[in-house]
């Protein structure tokens, strides 16, 4: 072995949270893929008895199976964001039909997983293995496309902690232009750059934010106003879904549109005030064109913990329940190292939640049954939630009173 090398043992080490999330994730496809024997109207009941579903196959064979490519928004309505159903429509053009497709799909979505854990392991303070360990990659990484937004948001945490604001804003700008999580990243960070008087940085992100988001949106508002604005339309009317507010009783859309969005302002908030507190008391009452690493550190902590804080308390408060929002919230769990008790609830709970969804969507004849099962879980698993959503505001309380003073070990 040449002098300097790394160990076998150390290389191992490095690649074991990318194998076992590559590993989690083939487990995962290899329940999927069975669905591919069972195309179009058949795919969907067959999907849920055998608790192998994925919005790959379903909505593919929904659009594609006979060979028609509809293009996103301008000829067919697409209840996502617009660069989803562009990701939605690409592999349509793969050789092989809808298995082409979901190979095309499925390796796309690897990348972005390998890709996340990569980013983990750079962002410090983090814990790579709350994402790459969980069974819950089995179970949801492929069954929407949801680790391509995590990987966006991660990439555009990296770039706002190396200063690369604008690279920040235009990665945020693409994640919240596949699903709207990513947007969880803006609160912490505005309120920590403005902390610190980093106006140049803020302009620069804030330019690049809107930019992006206006160069992928307005031409498509433009030419199909309908079609395009249905994501929103659709979104809006929607009332309480497998969500805790099901088991609540509350159904009204105007009522939980307005009681979920003032949950998610008020996470918001919570939020910037600690990135606020912990980034300018660290930084005294002066700028700095340089900051101390402590003060570089605790900001950093700070727009982790409050990015994690708001991802967690919307998945937990939101209207509208998908078994995957579980990987935000594992994602969550990484970027603030969350304890390893956490880790497993969380876990058992995402395998529990699949299982019994499936099932009661399966309609054995006992419906009944598995819905006060159903109503039970969904208050179990948003008390799952709300233990982490109370950990990670545990810490940013304890951050905001040192001013990052004393966590600033933490985040470095």
């Amino acid at each position: 072995m040449e002098a300097g090398s790394p160990r076998p043992s150390a290389r191992l080490r490095r690649a074991a949270p990318f194998l076992v999330a590559a590993a989690w994730l083939a487990l995962g496809c290899a329940n999927l893929v069975r669905g591919l024997d069972h195309p179009a109207v058949a795919y969907r009941p067959w999907a849920f008895r055998h608790h192998s579903y994925s919005d790959l196959l379903a909505m593919t064979g929904d659009r594609y199976l006979n060979g028609g490519r509809p293009v996103p928004y301008l000829e067919d309505r697409i209840e996502y964001p617009v660069l989803l159903g562009l990701l939605l429509w690409a592999p349509s053009f793969l050789p092989g039909g809808q298995a082409g497709h979901f190979a095309g799909s499925v390796l796309f979505l690897g990348a972005c997983l390998l890709a996340s854990v990569w980013l983990l392991r750079r962002l410090p303070g983090t814990e790579p293995w709350w994402l790459a360990a969980t069974p819950a990659i089995a179970y949801y990484g492929a069954l929407n496309w949801d680790l391509l937004p995590i990987a966006l948001l991660l990439a555009a945490l990296l770039a706002l902690e190396r200063g690369r604001a604008t690279a920040a804003g235009a990665l945020t700008a693409i994640g919240v232009s596949a699903k709207l999580w990513p947007i969880a990243l803006v609160p912490a960070a505005v309120a920590a750059l403005a902390a610190r008087r980093r106006w140049e940085l803020l302009v620069r992100l804030g330019a690049a934010f809107a930019l992006v988001i206006l160069a992928l949106n307005v031409p498509l508002a433009w030419l199909a106003p309908e079609n395009w604005s249905w994501f929103f339309r659709f979104n809006g009317a929607r009332g309480a879904e497998n969500s805790v507010w099901e088991a609540f009783r509350l159904s009204d859309p105007a009522l939980l549109n307005a009681l979920t969005g003032g949950l998610l302002a008020a996470a918001a908030a919570a939020a910037a005030g600690v990135a606020w507190r912990a980034s300018g008391r660290s930084s005294g009452s002066a700028p700095e064109p340089a900051p101390e690493p402590e003060a570089k550190a605790a900001q950093a902590r700070a727009v982790r913990l409050g990015t994690a804080f708001v991802l967690v308390a919307w998945i937990a408060t939101n209207k509208v329940w998908s078994p995957q929002y579980a990987l935000y919230a594992f994602t969550a769990g990484a970027l603030v190292a969350a304890p390893r008790w956490l880790f497993v609830a969380l876990s058992i709970a995402s395998a529990v939640d699949y299982h019994l969804a499936f099932e009661v969507r399966a309609e054995r004849g006992v419906l009944w049954f598995f819905d006060g099962w159903y109503y039970g879980e969904e208050v179990a698993r948003s008390l799952v939630y709300a233990a982490l959503a109370a950990w990670i505001l545990r810490e940013m309380v304890r951050l905001a009173r040192t001013g990052g003073r004393a966590s600033a070990a933490e985040g470095a």
